[in-house]
């Protein structure tokens, strides 16, 4: 299996056991949404969190990448984005074009903290993770083949609002999963 991992300045946090897991799996390839034109080949996209905020103007600058994503989760092709990579997906971000993937945008505007840990069942696999983000989802009508996931709890285990999103074979949301141990389980659901 060939994993592409986005890399650079706007996509730069990761948990290195995720990545690790990932390697254990099939082959990863880094590509930079910044700087190369097109998605490498691959079997699954991985677009971790980051700043793409502090870049938007160069990410929405590269508009053949921006389509190459695009027509690759148009065409089927499997994404797991998280945080800064689920607000590359959006629409823009601020009113600045982004991948267009997902039919929502985020904003900046009157950017509050999220934070805290956070666990969830994906599939029958329960997951780990934390939130940090500033970022909002700006509140728009879903086309009906967009499914939201609204079953992620605090450390107390006090439900939060955070959604997971799901579209044909992309799977999106601001939460950093640990995932490592159960990296397996996790592929099985998004693949």
């Amino acid at each position: 299996m060939l994993i592409a991992i986005a890399k650079d300045e706007a996509f730069n946090f990761t948990y290195r056991a995720n990545i690790d897991a990932l390697a254990a799996k099939g082959e990863i390839i880094y590509f930079s949404p910044m700087r190369d034109k097109h998605l490498p080949d691959c079997d699954l996209l991985y677009l971790p969190g980051g700043y793409p905020e502090l870049f938007a103007s160069q990410l929405s600058a590269n508009e053949s990448m921006r389509n190459s994503i695009k027509n690759y989760a148009e065409r089927g092709g499997h994404i797991y984005a998280e945080c800064g990579g689920f607000m590359y997906l959006c629409n823009d971000i601020d009113g600045t074009p982004m991948a267009g993937v997902l039919p929502m945008s985020a904003t900046m505007q009157g950017a509050r903290l999220h934070l805290g840990y956070r666990r969830a069942l994906f599939g029958n696999t329960e997951l780990r993770g934390h939130e940090f983000h500033y970022s909002t989802i700006v509140d728009a009508p879903l086309p009906p083949n967009v499914t939201v996931i609204r079953n992620q709890r605090s450390a107390t285990n006090t439900p939060v609002p955070t959604e997971l999103y799901h579209y044909l074979n992309v799977t999106a949301g601001y939460t950093h999963w640990y995932w490592a141990e159960n990296a397996a389980h996790l592929l099985e659901q998004i693949m």
